[in-house]
């Protein structure tokens, strides 16, 4: 589905409206989306580069304003009086000082901006139907959001880069009016910045590495706090039969008790990715197109482990517990490390009990990350490719893979005559060979089509990814991620 998009070109770009003599098709641009706003807010072309845009200048006064007008209305002495807050309110917003009215009007932000851009989209809407009298494509609940979300985070680094232009402009005022109009004019040259040279893209890249991180280290939890949770009936064991038990066993019983503990945390980590892939399947079913992480969600649905789960029981599901095998192998690496690690630290700095805190931390920081390194770059691509399962084009063949298989009606018959007696054997002729696969399938890469490729091709050559637009044919473009037939072929980046 396409999307609208109501940012404009930048001012100088060469095709800065839809029909100046733009390369690409209105229909078929690359990002999948239609720039119809242009025709709204004209360009211009002489616009100096060392300045924001039109429209960055636009939003960053938006937000710079509804900002500071809503922390102003709320700000404690500033008034109250004159638009009839009630003593109460007064009150309560006084002895909490400023901490409360900043954080609800960044807060709103989130709201506002999502607001402003529905109220551009139906704008933009009106302009096409009045200019092409045709309805324009759907615009997306999560595309006025995610304004919203983009001038939230914005804002903090706003106040922060324009607090040089905020002291510059409050040198020569003195009235609380004029130290306003100086935050609003500082803060809104910031933000205006910040969109022009895409500083949304640049926390997009930072968030998902963090992310990523935090995704990793919430793994290293889990790996360590299973065993922890479906072993405590056997410590609790232990240490009641621990007065019974002569002392002599306690090595069999340390050791009984690591082996429970061991085998139950392979249970729990079983049912964990069992019951994953149920919730995996179920948010796939009502999780709308249009948002975040849906072709994410689709491609994990098409994996072997989330295919098979909704068909075969806890016990049965042996991918699960292949996964819970991988689980249990990288905890038992995890104590391998955490115990050289630890022996490395005493060389350095004497026994634990000794260590000052600064040491305690230096040494937990670096088992952690060793932990999530260990994690990201070997167990979670085995995960993957458990998960997954082996396709067959990924499977090693050997030289004489492609020819086909011997007839098997002639090796019978030349069975036969070893059993009689006869010597001369007739040769055993190659079956017809199977039907070879059709190269259908396109890539739309570097704001083209290339192919046709098989499907093997599509992995082998290209390399396709779950967000990668392929098409068979003619038919539409598509993320291969959507297409079930192609999940076996995707490559994990």
């Amino acid at each position: 589905m396409q999307q609208l998009n109501l940012n404009c070109p930048r001012a100088g770009d060469r095709s800065q409206a839809i029909g100046a003599q733009d390369p690409t098709p209105q229909n078929d641009r690359r990002d999948g989306t239609i720039l119809i706003s242009c025709q709204i807010i004209p360009t211009m072309n002489n616009w100096p580069k060392f300045l924001p845009d039109p429209t960055s200048c636009a939003r960053g006064f938006a937000l710079s304003i509804s900002f500071w007008v809503i922390v102003s209305l709320l700000w404690p002495n500033a008034y109250y009086y004159s638009y009839g807050f009630s003593r109460a309110y007064w009150y309560t917003i006084r002895n909490s000082d400023w901490e409360s009215p900043i954080v609800l009007a960044w807060f709103c932000q989130i709201w506002l901006f999502a607001f402003y851009h529905w109220g551009l989209t139906k704008l933009a809407e009106w302009v096409e139907i009045r200019r092409h009298n045709q309805q324009p494509p759907t615009v997306s609940a999560w595309q006025h959001w995610r304004e919203g979300v983009i001038a939230f985070l914005t804002l903090p680094a706003a106040i922060v880069m324009g607090i040089p232009a905020i002291a510059i402009f409050m040198l020569p005022l003195r009235s609380s009016s004029g130290a306003l109009i100086a935050l609003i004019l500082g803060t809104a040259i910031a933000s205006a910045y910040l969109y022009h040279f895409r500083f949304a893209k640049l926390l997009k890249i930072l968030l998902k590495f963090l992310w990523i991180f935090y995704t990793d280290l919430l793994k290293i939890f889990e790996l360590l706090l299973v065993p922890v949770v479906t072993g405590t009936p056997f410590f609790l064991l232990t240490i009641a039969t621990a007065k019974i038990l002569p002392k002599q066993l306690l090595p069999l019983t340390t050791f009984f008790l690591v082996v429970c503990v061991l085998l139950s945390g392979i249970v729990g980590y079983a049912a964990l990715q069992y019951w994953s892939a149920h919730l995996v399947n179920w948010a796939a079913m009502w999780w709308p197109a249009d948002s975040p992480g849906y072709s994410r969600l689709q491609a994990r649905k098409a994996w072997k482990h989330n295919r098979t789960a909704t068909s075969q029981s806890f016990v049965r599901h042996t991918t699960s517990w292949h996964l819970a095998a991988n689980d249990a192998t990288n905890l038992i690496y995890l104590n391998l490390i955490a115990i050289v690690l630890g022996a490395i630290a005493f060389l350095l700095f004497g026994e634990s009990s000794e260590w000052s805190e600064t040491q305690e931390e230096i040494v937990g920081s670096v088992v952690a990350l060793v932990w999530v390194a260990v994690w990201h770059f070997w167990g979670w691509p085995r995960e993957v490719e458990i998960a997954t399962g082996k396709p067959e084009a990924k499977k090693k063949r050997s030289p004489n893979s492609n020819s086909p298989p011997p007839n098997p009606v002639e090796q019978e018959l030349n069975q036969l005559k070893a059993t009689t007696g006869m010597n001369r054997m007739k040769p055993v002729r190659r079956s017809t060979q199977p039907t070879p696969e059709i190269a259908e399938w396109y890539v739309f890469r570097s704001g083209e089509a290339k192919g046709p490729y098989t499907k093997l091709q599509l992995w082998e050559v290209q390399e396709i990814t779950a967000r990668t637009k392929v098409r068979r044919g003619e038919a539409e473009w598509q993320r291969a991620g959507e297409i079930p037939e192609l999940a076996s072929y995707l490559t994990q980046k």
